[in-house]
Parts: structure tokens; sequence; C-alpha cells
């Protein structure tokens, strides 16, 4: 006899609360140099990953644009490699390379197969010890940025956040500064150099591999990254003093189809003990996709296709922003909405349903995001900055299934006063 089911398609799975995190920490050696090598060991991978990070991020610069270009620059030659023999080696071990930089450092991650990575340390080691910065290559690299940068000064988005950015921090503060056209034609290979000079040095340096790792490949990185290679001294560690500007900030774009929104403000970093309560409130208002920003702005007003609110954690400041692009005849009236539900948040306690939900959503983010030694060096490398460890990530999810609704509450009369908040608005702006 054949036994038939009927589907529930009316009735939500049941939610359950996941487990409690078990992280260790990595193991950490340290190479004669005293760069410290974090270690996420698991062998049944078969690809590794190789992150170099540095404490040159633009906040140490003393001319706008140098650092993004200096870490950018290592992949147009070396004095052994050119352009183009880095990109056929990475290419032919079927690699990736990113090079990236932030407000704090610059980073080289190394993306490829374990047997590889001996093989591609020599090409490495040479790009962060002795790039070229010639001036052909130089000029041609420049180039693109500046009209990559123009290109982006036509996009509302993009200039809302140029100018939330300097208002938020201060401008020409360490993380407030902000560079305009013109600072491209001022820059020089001379000054790549000497902020390589300064700042790429095994002081400034930190190591952590993922993936299948063994002698051969702790080996390899002992002998390329491990010598004495630069006899300058670490430069003084940049200072930030934020200089908030609240109020309203507007750019009038005459021939703008959309409005760019970005309201927020400065609040805690990762160490206070607001912090993790307000990372829960931050979801509820616009975090994840059944937030109450986009359930009222998108799918009951339908002013935008989506707005969003996130908290920007940095290592010397900490900023919390809700952005979104709206027609240009309900920038106001979503200006309105957006008050309404930090007000909301103000005045109401949050259900237990909601509480339940949002509870359950950042459990299974949490795991989601930590599941495998990728993802775990990606997130450790985020705690190096306050020196918290992977515990960190356990301390925040049990505060996650332990916050209450009074104390969201509290949070959001202490931090979501719009009259305390940044608004930024680049459009063609009407009058209210």
């Amino acid at each position: 006899m054949t036994e038939i089911s009927t589907l529930e398609r009316f009735k939500a799975p049941e939610l359950k609360t996941a487990a409690s995190l078990m992280l260790s920490e990595p193991p950490c050696m340290v190479l004669p140099n005293g760069i410290p090598v974090y270690t996420f060991n698991d062998q049944s991978q078969e690809a590794l990953r190789f992150d170099l990070l540095i404490n040159a991020g633009s906040g140490f610069q003393q001319k706008k644009l140098v650092a993004g270009s200096t870490i950018k620059m290592l992949r147009e030659g070396s004095k052994r490699f050119t352009a183009g023999n880095i990109n056929a080696k990475i290419d032919y071990h079927g690699a990736y390379l990113d090079l990236q930089s932030s407000k704090d450092i610059a980073w080289m991650s190394l993306y490829c197969l374990g047997k590889s990575l001996p093989l591609l340390m020599p090409l490495i080691e040479s790009m962060l010890k002795n790039p070229s910065f010639r001036h052909r290559e130089f000029r041609m690299f420049n180039r693109r940025q500046k009209q990559e940068f123009i290109v982006s000064s036509r996009i509302n988005k993009h200039l809302a956040s140029r100018i939330f950015n300097e208002k938020l921090f201060g401008t020409d503060t360490p993380y407030g500064q902000t560079a305009a056209v013109e600072d491209f034609d001022k820059l020089a290979t001379s000054d790549l150099a000497q902020f390589h000079a300064k700042h790429f040095l095994p002081a400034n340096c930190t190591i952590i591999v993922s993936g299948p790792i063994n002698d051969k490949i702790i080996q390899a990185i002992e002998k390329h990254f491990g010598d004495h290679w630069s006899n300058a001294e670490p430069q003084p560690d940049f200072i930030q003093e934020t200089i908030f500007e609240s109020g309203l900030h507007q750019l009038q774009k005459p021939d703008s189809l959309q409005s760019s929104i970005m309201m927020g403000r400065p609040v805690m970093q990762r160490n206070h003990p607001d912090y993790f309560g307000f990372l829960f409130l931050n979801t509820i208002l616009g975090g994840y996709f059944g937030s109450r920003l986009m359930n009222n702005i998108r799918e009951d007003k339908g002013y935008t296709y989506g707005i969003h609110s996130q908290v920007m954690p940095y290592k010397k400041a900490c900023g919390f922003v809700i952005s979104t692009e709206v027609g240009t005849d309900v920038t106001n009236n979503t200006l309105d909405e957006i008050k309404k539900e930090l007000f909301r948040l103000q005045d109401e306690l949050v259900d237990e349903e909601e509480m339940n939900l949002v509870r359950n959503y950042l459990n299974g983010t949490y795991l989601r995001a930590l599941d495998g030694v990728f993802n775990q060096a990606e997130k450790f490398r985020t705690t190096l900055d306050n020196n918290l460890g992977m515990e960190y990530f356990a301390n925040s999810l049990r505060a996650i299934n332990t916050v209450t609704a009074d104390e969201l509450k509290v949070l959001a009369v202490k931090y979501f006063n719009p009259s305390e908040m940044l608004t930024v608005l680049v459009g063609n702006l009407k009058p209210a």
C-alpha cells in the first residue's frame, strides 16, 4: 500500500536555536623577523588561502591616494618580474591574487592549490619586497584609476558616500579624507616608493594561512618572509580624532531621476558593552531582507528596491549608516518613514515573535559565516584590529541569544535620535 503525505505549504518550519560555537584560537608561530603566522589547518581541503596583512591603510598616508595605489601597483611589476610575468605565473597555477586596502590595513590574498603555494612564494616575495614602480606602468595605472573615479563621480550613491565619510569622521582626518580628481595628477611614483619603504616592513606584517597546511608550506613561508628585509623603523601609528558633523547636507543634481540618501552617526567600537546589542538592533532596523525598513519602505510603500542599515567597524572608530536610493518625488516621504522607524524602536518594545525571528536569523548567519577554515580565517582577520580573538564570535552569539527587548529599547533611545544624526542627500532635491 502506497503512503501518501500532504505538504503543509502554509505552515512555517519550526524555529530552532543554533548550538553554541566552539571555536579555538589558531596556532601562531613567529618568524625570525617577528612576523606572526596564524594557521587554520584543514587537510580535507585542496585549495589554500594565504593572507599577508600590512599596517599600511589610507589612515597612514600623508598624501591622498598613496596607500591604495601602492598596494595595487605591486601587481604592475617588481625588480624580478614584469606585470606580464606575474599574471602569467598566477594564471598557470590557476591561482587568484587580490590586492586591496582599507582605512587601517593593506593586504595581499592569494588563493591556490596547496601544492602551488611554495612555487608562488618567490613571486609574492618579490612583489612585496622589491616593487619596481616603473613610470610607464604607473602612468597607465593612474590613468585607469582616474577614469574610474570620474565615472563614479557621476553616480549619486558614490557622491553621497564620499560626503557622508567626510562628515562622519571629519574632513581630512585619517578616516574622513576623500580624494578629488586633481589628486590623481599630484601623485608620483616617488610617493609610492616612499610609502612602501616606510610601511612595508616585517614589524607591520601579519600572515594568516588557511587550508591544507604542511611542513613544506611553513618552510616556504619562513624562507621567503622570515628575513629582515628592511632596516627602517616602523612609523608611529596615526591618530584618528573624529570630528562629527550632524545635520542635513545636500548636493543638488538637477538632472537626477533618483535621490541617494545616507543617514547615520558614529557609534561604539567592537569592545564596547553596547556593541553586541546594537548589532541586534541594527538587524531589526535594516540589517536583513525582512527588516523594518525593508518592510515599510520597499514592501509597503514601494519607494525603493532596497534599503539597508549597517555598522562599519574600524580600528579607531565605528560608524552606523542607513542607505537607499529613491525617486526624487518620494525623497522627503522616505526620510519621514525612516524617522518613524527610528522613533518606533525608541517608543515600543520589540515583540517576542520578532525577537525570535531575528535571533534565529543571526544564529544562522554566524554559523554560515564561520563554516570552514577560509571563513574562519576571514573572520579572524577582523578581530586583529582590537585583539579580540575567536572568542569574540562566541561572546557575540551568547549576547544575541540573551539580549532583551528592554535592552534594545534603551539602546535605541541612546543611539537612534534622528536629530543627532548626519543626513546626506544627493540628487534632484525638492523643498520639504
